[in-house]
């Protein structure tokens, strides 16, 4: 897998490759990452890249120029622009954009781009969610390690797919988890992870990762295909909770 990031700020990405599963990626050669340079593709003695939008308003956008050398002679993948209007990002377009053989990111700055690339060159605008923030260079780091966990480099790939939002995960919220030591500081490890009953501690497991989702993601319940046991669990813990109050 190729990806091609057009940034303005290449070191960003010198400690993120440098480390952790990017790294391993990288050097197990599961993915080609080319950070571009876009101020190479600049104007001028300066190299300047971005300009005053027509119209007015605060700020500086980047230009089309820049973008236009750099596509009129490299070969475009699957581009994606990274700005707050596009789609929000979940866990089935991650695992749809990790089985692309070539990925391009368009990274805007300042106040955003001409809107005239996202036209010709961008094939999909994504969010990471409802906030702004000063670049595109944090979204594609985020969307780059999330990519980069299909493509074998775990120490245990089967926790990739039972993961949170995974299919495997039944639209639920991941249980809490425990190591050891059993016990520290008056707070102990629930005997029933300890017992060693597998069935029991597969039901415990569903048990918490209900009642988790439902206090922090109700959102996500209209997803779900609750049994008659998922009910009772929510039931109980809300007349438990009521009782405790």
């Amino acid at each position: 897998m190729k990806i091609d990031i057009l940034t303005l700020f290449p070191n960003f990405y010198d400690s993120p490759l440098s480390i952790g599963i990017i790294k391993t990626a990288l050097e197990e050669k599961k993915v080609n990452i080319n950070i571009v340079n876009m101020r190479e593709f600049g104007e001028g003695n300066y190299k300047r890249c971005d300009d005053y939008p027509y119209g007015g308003g605060p700020g500086v956008i980047l230009t089309f120029n820049i973008f236009k050398k750099y596509f009129d002679n490299n070969k475009k993948g699957h581009t994606i622009f990274f700005t707050p209007s596009g789609t929000t990002i979940t866990q089935k377009k991650i695992k749809e954009l990790s089985q692309k053989e070539h990925l391009t990111f368009v990274l805007g700055h300042y106040e955003g781009i001409d809107y005239r690339i996202e036209e010709k060159y961008v094939d999909e605008c994504i969010s990471i969610g409802d906030y702004v923030l000063s670049g595109g260079e944090i979204p594609s780091l985020l969307l780059l390690d999330a990519i980069i966990r299909y493509k074998g480099v775990m120490n245990n790939n089967d926790s990739v797919v039972s993961d949170t939002f995974e299919d495997n995960s039944n639209g639920l919220l991941e249980y809490e988890q425990y190591t050891r030591p059993e016990l520290i500081d008056n707070m102990k490890v629930p005997d029933i992870l300890l017992s060693g009953h597998h069935k029991k501690i597969e039901e415990y497991r569903r048990e918490r990762s209900l009642i988790k989702t439902f206090n922090i993601r109700a959102d996500l319940f209209s997803k779900l295909q609750l049994n008659h046991k998922d009910i009772k669990t929510i039931y109980n813990y809300l007349i438990n909770k009521t009782n405790n109050n």
